[in-house]
């Protein structure tokens, strides 16, 4: 996977790649997707710290590298 790249979270959520790496709130490596539409939690920001930038309407989400395609 590539930033830019379209993806699916769980085969379900469709959106793009943002991020793509370690994050302060978990082990492991996760994916920051901007979905298309505003079912995310946040814009690419986690309790202060920005990994990618994306809509202001909750379209930003974070999942586990191995739930994305």
């Amino acid at each position: 996977m590539q930033i830019g790249d379209r993806v699916l979270i769980s085969g379900v959520k469709p959106g793009v790649l943002r991020y793509l790496g370690n994050v302060h709130f978990a082990e492991g490596e996760w994916c920051g997707i901007e979905l298309d539409e505003p079912e995310g939690k946040h814009n690419g920001e986690v309790e202060g710290k920005k990994y990618f930038q994306c809509s202001e309407d909750h379209r930003g989400i974070f999942a586990p590298s191995f739930k994305v395609v």
